[in-house]
């Protein structure tokens, strides 16, 4: 099981790594590699490039060249001649390579399009269901859709075993969100159960983007027993010694999984690939305010780059308390990361003076407060083009559901750490993060949430508790418009709140549209996987 983290596009790059792999393991019957692990995953429009069509036959054609024992399975796109002029050209494939000639090419039957996925603007579907015999043995491909077939009227596991597969092998680039390998583990249970086969799964691991692929690539045998499961996101080549048919009462192994952790892994396994993938950066550099979705930026910036690589901000004005400096501090002592302290009340002030000049006396408001945080985006900005430095922004799900954040202020930068996460889910990560030793202060997690743009503000002054807000987001963002009067009505929130909520959200999407890149952890995430107007008007007379 070889779980490989690709480049996309660096067809040259896959290639050595498979291959590597493939004389590594020359006495291995069968080495599978995950779906479109040649070319990488999304490809998106890329796929039409001549370029990328010309490497990737390249590439398989010197795959046929290596001389191995194994059966290969390889995922990448193929484009048939019956397929030239069509609308969707090209199949997502598995290649199925013996004794150095191409054996048979198994196509993607189900083809998503929902969430993050795109399938059917380039691939199109494929009908047939035949097993094949790989060293001696009858076995079924799927590639990771062709097995999550609940809702489609096509079953291709089904079909594979009625025709003979004795082993469903399936190849996946399957992204990652919370819970996700459960659900993935429960559905290969129940098709191994019902069909009585055995179920080797081959994940992709790395990220594209916002997505993230945890790997945990696994094997079950015919009774929905765990027999092998792979690192989560790591790359691993694991190599299994099984017979057919497996033995139905082995010892099934444990997993140990707290969301937690997985999401810290996940968020550093997004921000290391960006970062070292685009081999452009020499540096982070993030604001910090004292709170905690900047000290848990930090936090993820220093675990995934390395302290070293790590610059934090202070941009105090005359609203900054002491204790904000004094936590600031504390925190990047603790995480080893170089602090510096940038005051722009000269800069903030010059800006009262100007505009007073030109339009009179105004009354202190938010326009001021969203003053503060562009000088501060400005001068991050500078810092990230002088020093050739990422960008990191901070904001959290929450702040970005309801549009309390400043475009081209504290949205600007080149990457979101938090931006998937509700605010109480930042809080808890926090306290995980504690539990060994204070890394992140406790102050600054018990502290009253405050943007610190004018005296005495608290995020209460704008916004319900964040344990009300997060409630009624989480039911609007996985549900829709229309589900949370009634569901959180009977949790006990009353109505004008929930409105007040719901205005924010809808009349936030021109923000969101503008917001930097995330990295997707839940269901439903803001980004690549969810399509929305900017401009609509919904109405809700038919509601309480």
């Amino acid at each position: 099981m070889a779980q490989i983290n690709p480049y996309v596009g660096n067809i040259d790059f896959n290639f050595n790594k498979m291959k590597k792999i493939i004389d590594d393991n020359s006495r291995a019957d069968i080495i599978i590699f995950p779906e479109m692990s040649l070319v990488g995953y999304p490809l998106m429009d890329h796929i039409y490039d001549p370029l990328i069509k010309k490497e990737n036959k390249e590439a398989l054609e010197s795959l046929l060249k290596i001389k191995t024992h194994s059966s290969l399975i390889i995922g990448t796109f193929t484009e048939p001649d019956h397929l030239k002029d069509s609308i969707q050209p090209f199949y997502n494939s598995a290649v199925i390579i013996e004794d150095n000639q191409i054996k048979t090419i198994i196509n993607k039957r189900l083809l998503p399009n929902y969430d993050i996925f795109d399938e059917r603007r380039y691939f199109s579907f494929d009908t047939q269901f035949n097993q094949i015999s790989l060293k001696g043995y009858k076995c079924g491909i799927l590639i990771c859709e062709d097995i999550w077939d609940e809702h489609y009227n096509m079953k291709v596991a089904k079909a594979l075993v009625n025709n003979g597969a004795e082993l469903l092998i399936v190849i996946n680039a399957s992204p990652y969100h919370i819970g996700k390998l459960k659900i993935r583990m429960d559905l290969v249970k129940k098709k191994a159960i019902s069909l009585h086969v055995p179920i080797i799964y081959v994940n992709m691991v790395g990220a594209l983007d916002e997505i993230v692929y945890d790997g945990q690539s696994f094997i079950m045998n015919e009774n929905g027993t765990l027999l092998e499961k792979c690192k989560a996101f790591e790359e691993e080549v694991k190599v299994v010694r099984i017979t057919l048919p497996i033995k139905s009462n082995v010892q099934a192994i444990t997993i140990e999984s707290d969301w937690r952790e997985e999401v810290v892994k996940a968020l550093c396994l997004n921000l290391h690939e960006y970062y070292y993938k685009s081999g452009i950066f020499k540096g982070i550099v993030l604001g910090l305010s004292g709170g905690i979705d900047s000290a848990f930026t930090a936090y993820i910036c220093a675990k995934a780059i390395g302290s070293e690589h790590i610059t934090a901000i202070m941009m105090p004005t005359r609203f900054t308390s002491q204790e904000s400096l004094d936590l600031a501090k504390n925190l990047c002592d603790n995480l080893k990361i170089k602090y510096k302290i940038h005051p722009i009340d000269k800069l903030f002030n010059f800006y009262e003076k100007d505009i007073e000049l030109n339009l009179g006396k105004m009354k202190f408001d938010i326009a001021d407060e969203n003053l503060q945080a562009r000088i501060r985006a400005t001068i991050l900005m500078y810092y990230s083009n002088k020093y050739n430095w990422l960008l990191v922004s901070t904001g959290n799900k929450s702040e970005i559901g309801v549009g309390y954040c400043t475009l081209y202020g504290d949205t600007n930068g080149g990457k979101n750490v938090p931006g998937d996460l509700l605010k109480t889910q930042i809080y808890e990560i926090c306290n995980w993060i504690n539990n060994k030793e204070e890394t992140i202060p406790y102050r600054i997690i018990k502290r009253i949430p405050t943007a610190e743009l004018r005296e005495n503000q608290r995020d209460s002054d704008s916004l319900p508790s964040y344990e009300i807000l997060d409630i009624i987001l989480e039911e609007i963002i996985q549900n829709g418009i229309g589900s949370e009067v009634d569901h959180l009505l009977n949790k006990g929130i009353d109505l004008k709140t929930i409105e007040r909520v719901r205005k924010l959200y809808l009349n936030s999407e021109y923000k969101r549209r503008q917001l930097v890149q995330t990295i997707k952890i839940s269901k439903s995430a803001f980004g690549i996987g969810r399509r929305y107007p900017v401009l609509k008007r919904l109405r809700f007379d038919d509601m309480i």
